[in-house]
């Protein structure tokens, strides 16, 4: 899962009806997003903590390449397009979405050289 930039969004969805939003997700949105210019993968967490009204939490991280490509993204008619798409769905999830570069990592096997 490496990637130099991340896109993240975090949202929270309805027991009462967000199947909707969930389905929406993966069987259109997240295989679309990811054939945009620059996307290398998308992954989805399903989170432990609800939210104050008992929404559950999910996790949705996306790699690129770079920031241009993540500009681009944030700038394209792609991204205004899901935004009209997601319309019908906004009584059943709420999100906020964060971006950044990737400025230290660590992995396993480099801790296991050490």
């Amino acid at each position: 899962m490496n990637a130099p930039v991340l896109y993240m969004v975090r949202a929270w969805v309805s027991p009462a009806g967000g199947d909707r939003y969930l389905q929406w997700l993966e069987t259109k949105h997240m295989a679309e997003v990811i054939r945009e210019p620059g996307f290398l993968w998308a992954r989805r967490c399903r989170l432990e903590q609800t939210d104050h009204q008992g929404w559950a939490g999910y996790l949705l991280i996306y790699g690129l390449q770079s920031r241009a490509a993540l500009e681009a993204y944030l700038n394209s008619a792609a991204r205004q397009q899901f935004w009209r798409e997601l319309e019908p769905l906004n009584d059943v999830h709420y999100a906020e979405r964060f971006y950044g570069t990737v400025d230290f990592a660590v992995d396993q096997a480099a801790t296991n050289r050490a």
